[in-house]
């Protein structure tokens, strides 16, 4: 494996260490078995929302729009071998959009299975939420450990987000009741 190339004056700026997708994996198994695995990917997710937080502060220095941030953003994760991230539909005004990312460092390092790019998405809603300045929920919709050639995420104020799952919920009791209603099974 190639070590990923750093501009001068990047993120790193040639500063950093390169972690095998083997090591990953052990690392998060070790701590599925340790702890389980929903409690692993609450801990990665959270670990990540930190530094994607920072990682934002360091991005946006020097750039002049949010636009342009999100480009480095990418252009800086596909050089550290994170995979290729790309950023869809973007509403920069309601801090909303679209991310997938080929070649998902997590997807590939954990294989088939559920969702698995916990650390991304944790790390998304950090740089998310500090770029947007108020709380950014990210949403796995599908994960290349599924079978896809692609991991893809929604993102979007947390508020709306929470908003848009209760709706859904009260959807779905109410239609679930009523098919009991015409059943008679009430």
């Amino acid at each position: 494996m190639k070590p990923p190339t750093h501009r001068e004056g990047g993120e790193f700026a040639g500063r950093g260490i390169l972690v095998p997708f083997e090591t990953v994996n052990e690392a998060v198994s070790a701590m599925e078995a340790f702890l389980s695995p929903s409690a692993a990917s609450v801990i990665t997710h959270e670990l990540a929302r930190r530094c994607g937080a920072a990682s934002c502060r360091r991005t946006m220095v020097g750039a002049g729009t949010r636009e342009e941030v999100l480009g480095r953003l990418c252009e800086l994760k596909e050089e550290e071998n994170w995979g290729r991230p790309s950023f869809h539909e973007v509403d920069f005004e309601r801090g909303s959009g679209r991310v997938s990312i080929v070649n998902s460092f997590e997807a590939v390092a954990r294989g088939d299975g559920p969702p698995r790019c916990h650390f991304f998405r944790g790390f998304l809603a950090g740089f998310l939420s500090e770029l947007f300045g108020k709380p950014i929920t990210v949403l796995e919709e599908r994960c290349a450990a599924e079978g896809g050639e692609r991991c893809e995420f929604r993102f979007a104020d947390s508020l709306v987000l929470y908003a848009e799952e209760a709706r859904q919920l009260v959807k779905n009791i109410a239609r679930e009741a009523a098919s009991k209603c015409s059943s008679g099974n009430l």
